[in-house]
């Protein structure tokens, strides 16, 4: 008995060694991890397992996303969303492809996301370091809000082919409107040694010559421009402010009759932005624009085609070009009402806040039409006409911020002939003189 009582006694265990009283294995109970998991009942092992693959996409999705721009698009067009997704889509797929980075760059510049575009065209001239088409593009979609820091993102387009024609031209323009006149000419005489017929680049300086007093040499830098079909009435327009400035009055009378005379002046052949901006312009806002920018060039059937097609789809687009309609007619009561529903439809419609402030104008509420203009340059600061438009309004009643307004609208249409006189005249009036460039000028809080 007493032999069976010692095989059924317990065994006592060791104690532990002095200091390890505390520590414990994790295996030392149940049989470890593993025989824990298999405890749990299926459906949990299930929901955990469930988890750490999500963990597992996670981790990876943060370990290669790209980190790419996505501007706020709660209250974008639908279709315009679907094409950012889709070029992000791509830029995922291939995140060291600089045409990737590149093509969402140029699709959000198109859709005016600029501030992001830049940073796409960033990525794409860090991951190609030859071509200058994406330093080319950096710049000019900063250039809408910042000409100065444009200028100096342009030198590395520059530096990659000194010979490329638009990276100089537009960084020519930029400069004067910066006041930076002895650099413009630089850049138009580089430019103008490689390309001698330029007809945009012989305007440019043409009208640098006459704005340095120069007028003889202004005449002669015209060149061949006078009959290029994308300069022909712009070049008519600008002998016609030299023949006033050597007294010429008869020349000048001249001029201008063979510029009234001549058709709305082409779009540039070979504009890198007029190339790629429009292909990737996408929702019912691009339309508008589109509708107007057929207008203005004369392609009236054109225009007209595109706007049946697509009124059906959207009222507001109806409305516009009811608006439109009623201006021509001098209808300005009719047309303000219409464009007035337009934009409930589309508040962030640029070109219909646009229409609105003129058909406001012309019923002689300038400042009504003032802060349809300020509305307007709430949504897209960089809008030139814009700017030029709110200086008009406000010419009579607060000078100086006409002043402002009108050197935004060089600033931001450094080719607009129009936007320059009209500065030049508001200056005069303030005894400022008269052909002081511009300074660069961040577009004003609104």
């Amino acid at each position: 008995m007493s032999r069976q009582r010692h095989r059924s006694r317990p065994k006592t265990a060791s104690p532990p060694a002095p200091g390890l009283e505390r520590e414990s294995s994790p295996c030392s109970a149940g049989g470890g991890p593993a025989a824990t998991i298999q405890a749990w009942p299926w459906w949990v092992q299930l929901a955990g397992c469930g988890m750490l693959v999500a963990v597992g996409v996670m981790a990876w999705h943060w370990g290669t996303d790209p980190g790419i721009p996505s501007p706020d698009l709660k209250a974008a067009d639908p279709l315009v969303v679907l094409a950012i997704d889709d070029a992000q889509v791509r830029v995922r797929q291939a995140p060291r492809s600089a045409e990737a980075w590149g093509d969402l760059g140029l699709v959000l510049y198109a859709q005016s996301y600029g501030e992001e575009a830049v940073e796409c065209f960033r990525r794409a001239t860090a991951l190609d370091d030859r071509s200058w088409r994406w330093p080319f593009f950096a710049a000019a979609a900063r250039s809408h809000t910042a000409p100065r820091q444009a200028a100096e993102l342009m030198e590395e387009a520059i530096r990659r082919d000194s010979t490329a024609v638009w990276p100089r031209l537009l960084r020519a323009e930029w400069l004067v409107s910066l006041g930076r006149a002895d650099e413009a000419r630089a850049d138009y005489d580089a430019l103008l040694a490689t390309s001698p017929d330029h007809a945009r680049a012989r305007m440019g300086l043409a009208r640098l010559l006459l704005a340095e007093g120069r007028a003889d040499e202004a005449v002669a830098a015209i060149g061949k421009a006078i009959d290029h079909p994308s300069t022909r009435r712009a070049a008519h327009q600008l002998a016609a402010q030299i023949a006033t400035r050597q007294g010429d009055r008869a020349e000048a009378g001249r001029c201008v009759e063979q510029a009234d005379a001549l058709p709305a002046d082409a779009p540039w052949p070979e504009d890198p932005l007029a190339a790629e901006l429009p292909l990737r312009r996408v929702g019912k806002r691009s339309r508008i624009k589109l509708v107007s920018q057929m207008e203005q060039a004369g392609a009236l059937d054109e225009a007209d085609a595109l706007t049946r097609r697509v009124e059906r789809e959207h009222p507001e687009i109806y409305l516009f070009v009811e608006g439109r309609m009623q201006l021509a007619k001098g209808d300005f009561v009719a047309a303000e009402k219409a464009f007035r529903r337009a934009v409930e439809f589309d508040p962030r419609a640029v070109e219909v806040h646009f229409q609105l402030g003129r058909s406001i104008a012309l019923q002689g509420r300038l400042a009504e039409a003032a802060e349809a203009y300020r509305r307007l340059l709430s949504i897209e600061p960089a809008y030139g006409p814009g700017w030029l438009e709110l200086g008009l309004c406000l010419l009579d009643s607060d000078r100086a911020a006409a002043v402002a307004a009108l050197e935004s609208a060089v600033a931001y249409m450094p080719g607009s002939d129009e936007a320059r006189q009209t500065l030049a005249r508001a200056r005069a009036g303030m005894g400022r003189p008269a052909e002081d460039p511009p300074d660069e000028r961040e577009p004003p809080k609104q």
